[in-house]
């Protein structure tokens, strides 16, 4: 794991550690400790040389990532494909349950996301994380590079660029996103944007904010890997829902 560590740095990315065979961060501030100090990387991986590699993605890297969630996610993505292009020949991750395709960093935010593009295509912007080859999933399966993809890290093609920075629209996402979100849950990354969204879904739908808050805090505490802090989640449903009763108010 050391030695994929510090070849990463050497590209230019920075990683931090997680813990062994999960996707739970080693660090006390997760992706942002991601560094590409060589001392710093050595340091943390002869404390436990199997602890995970994690690549820090934003602007930190000057990338993001694509994540294609099983057949499914492939399957969406394929479609996008038939729409606007195809994807360019880019770096890529065979994981577990899908692919990983990194692209360049465009030099516009790109958030993370939870099945905005597309159903089962997630997206790893700034303040998110991918774990790199060859890395241990929970499921025991390791992380690979595909033998597929190319050897070096594309600039993403317009249309790509358009879908992951468009802030989207609440309203239009399908049932089966919303049924993904609640039963599957998010990782480090997308707590934020995924909660932010869901409570904007239920009180777009006349629910009362109360009710909206003990079900976000409910899901947080089941579904979110790690949760988020209470207050943030009071937060996010307050700030919604002020905006929510001022546009039932007309105001």
């Amino acid at each position: 794991m050391l030695q994929t560590a510090l070849a990463l740095i050497k590209h230019g990315l920075c990683v931090f550690p997680c813990r062994p065979r999960t996707k739970w961060p080693a660090t006390a501030h997760g992706c942002l400790d991601a560094s590409a100090d060589p001392g710093t990387v050595k340091a943390w991986w002869t404390a436990n040389p199997n602890f995970n590699v994690a690549i820090a993605t934003g602007e930190k890297s000057n990338i993001f990532v694509l994540d294609a969630d099983g057949l499914e996610g492939q399957e969406e993505l394929g479609r996008i494909e038939a729409r606007c292009g195809d994807l360019p020949k880019t770096l890529q991750t065979v994981t577990p349950n899908g692919m990983h395709y990194y692209f360049r960093w465009p030099g516009v935010p790109v958030r993370n996301s939870a099945s905005r593009v597309a159903h089962k295509v997630d997206v790893r912007g700034s303040g998110g994380y991918c774990l790199s080859p060859p890395s241990i999933h929970p499921n025991g399966r390791r992380y690979a590079w595909s033998v597929d993809s190319g050897d070096t890290i594309a600039i993403a093609p317009t249309w790509l660029t358009g879908l992951v920075t468009d802030s989207g629209d609440t309203t239009a996402t399908p049932p089966e996103v919303w049924r993904d979100i609640v039963a599957d849950g998010v990782d480090e990354g997308c707590r934020d944007d995924t909660a932010t969204r869901l409570a904007g879904h239920l009180l777009r739908h006349y629910l009362d904010p109360l009710v909206a808050l003990e079900l976000l805090l409910c899901w947080n505490a089941q579904r979110c890997r790690p949760p988020l802090p209470e207050r943030d989640i009071n937060r996010i449903v307050a700030s919604i829902a002020k905006k929510e009763m001022a546009r039932r108010d007309g105001r």
